[in-house]
């Protein structure tokens, strides 16, 4: 009796989801994003050859033995797709926790103390949006070097005043609410009020932004490894490929170009697919407005 209840509301939840707009774009993006999890979870044995090892010979045509072609040094384009999902989505997810550990404690201190420190601190971060966030990540590259942990940093300081700003605005209109004076009332530390009230009450705003910033982050690694301010090479990296292929575009080897590509649109659209169903799922009213 139990299992049949539980797979009546499971049966439930799934019409449910495909009935509703949101539930399908959130479910699809969630597929895409699966899709490369795995594949960079489980590279080494899903990659037909060593990305960095010469395995054929260069500017192969996508064939039976290469399905993706080689590189101008003969590396297995498709193994290189494989393994670039891991350097792709290990620097997204670490620029993105690095970020919100920095912007989510700010933001939740600065609007609920307020006064001049929230003043002085909103001036600083405003200060780092306001910058074009390419530019100032490649700034900050420059000066740290190639590396996955020096990537991650120069796009989590771009990204912590995104949080900032979202955290701060919803503490600062939280804070004078009636449940938080109750707690106040009851003796609770503000450590506390902020825990255990507010947090909870602007997660669903974070959970949005968060898988917003992957798609983001992905995009700006592409661009500083396209810029060659990313990863070293000959690590597999889909921005590092890129402008290593289009350097033969001209020559019809048109393979080393189109597949990077493609991945990086199809992971950056798996993310904003995700976080769009996410946001309105979350946010009923914000697909009833559109409509």
């Amino acid at each position: 009796m139990q299992e049949w209840s539980l797979s009546y509301k499971l049966g439930k939840g799934l019409r449910r989801l495909f009935r509703d707009k949101s539930g399908v774009m959130a479910f699809v993006g969630f597929a895409i994003l699966l899709t490369y999890l795995i594949m960079a979870i489980f590279a080494p044995y899903l990659a037909p050859y060593d990305p960095v090892r010469r395995s054929g010979r260069a500017f192969s045509a996508p064939s039976k033995e290469h399905w993706f072609g080689t590189t101008n040094l003969g590396y297995d384009v498709l193994s290189r797709i494989i393994y670039g999902a891991k350097i792709a989505l290990k620097i997204a997810f670490l620029a993105v926790a690095v970020a919100a550990a920095i912007g989510i404690p700010l933001g939740l201190i600065s609007g609920y103390v307020g006064g001049a420190f929230d003043r002085i601190l909103s001036m600083f971060m405003d200060a780092i949006y306001s910058f074009p966030g390419l530019i100032l990540a490649i700034a900050i590259a420059a000066v740290l070097g190639p590396g996955v942990i020096n990537v991650a940093l120069s796009i989590a300081v771009i990204y912590a005043p995104t949080y900032f700003r979202v955290i701060r605005n919803q503490v600062a209109s939280l804070k004078d609410q009636l449940f938080v004076e109750a707690a106040r009332a009851m003796g609770a530390r503000n450590f506390s009020i902020l825990g255990r009230y507010i947090l909870p009450n602007v997660l669903p705003s974070v959970i949005v932004v968060l898988s917003m910033n992957l798609a983001d982050a992905i995009m700006t690694e592409a661009g500083l490894s396209f810029l060659g301010l990313g990863i070293s090479p000959p690590t597999p990296d889909w921005g590092y490929d890129l402008s290593n292929g289009q350097r033969f575009l001209l020559l019809n080897y048109w393979w080393m170009i189109l597949f990077p590509g493609l991945a990086i649109i199809t992971i950056v659209l798996g993310f904003s697919l995700f976080s769009e169903g996410l946001n309105e799922f979350l946010n009923p009213n914000v697909g009833e407005t559109r409509r």
